[in-house]
This record gives C-alpha cells, structure tokens and sequence, in this order.
C-alpha cells in the first residue's frame, strides 16, 4: 500500500463509522501481526458493492505496517457489523442473527473443522475469524480477508456453472455431515437454531414485507411471457397462506435426517478459488447468521433455486440433489454416523415436502429479483421494504428486469408442476 496505491471503494455511498480506527485494531495486530513496530496508514472502505448482502455492513481495512525489523508490510481484514437501525437494522436485530453467527465463528465452525482433522481430512469450511466482540448491543467481526488467497465471487447475475455448482453442493455437503456427526456426539443445538428466515415473532416482518410486493409481483408476472399467467395469478398466495407456509417450516418431523443448514445458501455466500488453468481449486462457505436445524432440503431448495446458471436451473435440478447426497454419505461415513445414513430417494421426496416450500416460494420472491438485478446504489433492504415512491420503483425495476423474467418463465410453471406453490396446502 504505497503513496501511489489507489484503494477501491465498491460503495462510496456507504457511511463508514470513525470508532473502526487504528486503535480498534491494536489487539487484533497484536496478535496477528506480533512482530509489527507501528502503523503507517490505516484506511477502511466497503468490503462489497450495493446488492450483494442485505443484512450486514461488510468493510475491507488495510493496515501498513512498519515491521521491528525495517520493513513493510500490508495487512488487509474484513469487518463485519450489524446494519444502522435507520437502514433496516433494527429489522434484522429481531432475527438474532448476530449472535447466532457469532457463536457458529466461535464454537461451531472450528469444531466441525476438527471432526475432519480427527480422520485425517484437511478441510476448511469457512473463513478464519480472528475477533468477535459486542460493544454498545451491537456485534462486530474481524475475518481474514480470503481475496489475499485470491479468493472472489462469481458474478450473481450470471449463477454457477456446473464445475462451480458441483463444488458448491460437496462443500455444503461437508459443513452439513459435520453438523449432524456434531449433534450425535453432543447433543441438541441451542434453541435459536431451532429458527432461521422463519420465526413466530417476526410475522409482521414478513408479512408486512410480502404486502409490499404483492401487487407489484402479480403485475410483473403478466409481462415475463409464461404461457396461463392468469392461472399462476390466480393462485397466487393470500398473506393467510403465505404465513402458514413460513410456519410450517417450524413443524418439521424431528426424527427425520436434520442438519445444521446454512440457511441463506446462495452464490454471494460462498467464494472460490481457482487454479491456472482456471478450474476452481478450493471453495469456502461464508455468512453464517440464519443456521437451522432441518432438513437439507432447507438449503438445497435454497441454493437450486437461486443459484445454478439458467440453462442448469431445471435441467439439472435433481442431479444436482444426487451430487449433493454422494458426498453427503461420504462424509457422514468418513465422520462415522452412528445412525442410519440418509437415502437419496427420501432427499428426493423431501424437496416436495409441504414444510420445505416456503424456501423455494421465499426465494423467487425476495432474493432471486435481486440477485439478477446489476449493482445500484439504491439496491439494500430499507429501499426494498420501503413504502414510498423510492421502494416502489425500486420494486418494479427488479421484477421487470427482463434477466428475471427469462428466468421466471421457466422457474415458476417447473416449481408451480411440482405442487412447490400449492397454496391452498396451507389452508386451516
């Protein structure tokens, strides 16, 4: 980082708090960096642009450092903290995300890294936390900053290809086997897992949240070409049935194979490193706020839904589950489940199951227009739930966008056939 280095800032637009300063990082360069004599320059920008994540505010600090022995030496970190109240903050706080996450980075994460390290298998799930700490209700991270390993996200608009989408659905399979392995030899998680997108307090949240784009959803799907929109329009979920289907997330059958879910599984979430040649060589899982005990099929609906490139969405939707289940059972038989291991006919069947769909309806709803939408400024969660002009036409913007129709298209009469938007399933 030198006088003539220029430093990006992927969203100027993002306020940035003076109290993450020099000072604030002494104890982690301490630690990290013991040999260091003084700090020659510290300088914090935003880690991503507008778009791609809606629950956080995520900063890259770089630090210059004049080491005991002369030299110098650049220092780059992650920082993550929670959204100001006024920009959906105080929204997000009713989900305990913070805390949850927190206690995946401080317990969780490095334990189920160890259960693989235990028969010999190196593997690292997620990114290195180096400081966690609550100041002033609010929780705060440092992570390693995994782009210095050459680590980045590939392009949300454009999805995963195959090579990436195979390498995904293994990873997610191995974070998922050592969670249940963890829970057989320990024992329940706390109750807060039991609650991830869905919980029995947020329902204004989430309803109000659905009202919102209602109208806007139902017009914008007379115009992405579907052959019979009417018919879909039609069924279209009442805020009565949208409610039901979010609580039947929380009445899955126990005794079935559960897992510590990711719970918000999508492209944005993981990064990947790549070889010379170009293939992917390593890929690592990120953000983990919204974990739940369930069924796989919480992430798989997830993930298959809004993450595959468009011409594999459909056409590899249930190989896809198959390349999942294969590593899955390789790894649960590497870690030693003691119970039975799960069959892939029953992973098959539970991605139609009635408490699953919310999933896969939450996500063409909420995440999917986004993700497609390019980066803009006005691209965050306060601006999307808001119930002004601005919000509005923010909100026609992203389910006009014809990259989401072209997508819609195919996606909702394939979800709609396989009785996924079944509405009146939900009906008392």
């Amino acid at each position: 980082m030198s006088d003539n280095d220029k430093i990006v800032n992927p969203n100027e637009h993002l306020i940035i708090p003076d109290w993450i300063n020099e000072k604030y990082f002494e104890e982690v360069l301490a630690k990290d960096e013991p040999d260091h004599a003084k700090v020659l320059k510290f300088n914090v920008v935003a880690a991503i642009p507008p778009g791609e994540n809606f629950t956080s505010t995520m900063l890259r600090v770089y630090i210059k450092l004049q080491m005991k022995d002369g030299s110098v030496k650049t220092k780059t970190y992650i920082f993550k903290t929670m959204l100001p109240e006024e920009r959906g903050g105080s929204d997000i706080n009713e989900f305990g995300l913070f805390p949850k996450e927190a206690k995946m980075y401080e317990t969780y994460l490095p334990a189920f890294e160890a259960l693989y390290k235990a028969v010999g298998w190196d593997l690292q799930l997620a990114p290195k936390c180096l400081h966690t700490e609550e100041r002033n209700g609010d929780i705060h991270f440092i992570f390693e900053d995994l782009s210095v390993r050459r680590f980045k996200n590939v392009d949300r608009t454009k999805g995963l290809d195959m090579e990436h989408m195979t390498k995904a659905l293994h990873k997610l399979a191995e974070y998922h086997a050592a969670s249940a392995v963890y829970e057989e030899l320990h024992g329940p998680y706390p109750s807060e897992f039991n609650e991830g997108f869905v919980k029995r307090d947020v329902k204004k949240f989430l309803v109000d949240g659905f009202k919102t784009k209602e109208n806007t959803y139902k017009k914008a799907m007379l115009s992405w070409g579907m052959k019979d929109a009417e018919k879909y329009i039609k069924d279209f979920p009442t805020a009565e049935q949208y409610w039901a289907q979010a609580l039947s997330t929380l009445e899955a059958d126990p005794t079935t194979f559960n897992v510590l879910n990711h719970g918000d599984f999508w492209t944005s979430n993981l990064m990947s490193s790549y070889l010379p040649d170009g293939s992917v060589d390593k890929l690592i899982l990120i953000d983990f706020q919204i974990t739940t005990w369930a069924s796989p099929a919480v992430d798989l609906l997830f993930f298959l839904t809004l993450s595959p490139a468009k011409d594999l969405r459909i056409k590899e939707f249930d190989h896809f589950v198959r390349i999942y289940w294969e590593r899955l059972v390789e790894c649960l038989k590497v870690l030693k489940l003691k119970k039975p291991l799960p069959k892939l006919r029953d992973l098959q069947s539970s991605m139609y199951d009635k408490h699953y769909s919310f999933y896969a309806f939450f996500s063409i709803v909420n995440h999917l227009p986004i993700i497609l939408f390019p980066t803009d400024k006005d691209s965050n969660l306060h601006n999307m739930t808001a119930e002004t002009e601005e919000g509005e036409s923010l909100r026609v913007r992203l389910l006009s966008n014809p990259a989401f129709g072209s997508i819609m298209k195919e996606l909702y009469p394939f979800l709609y056939n396989r009785g996924i938007l079944n509405f009146a399933d939900y009906d008392v």
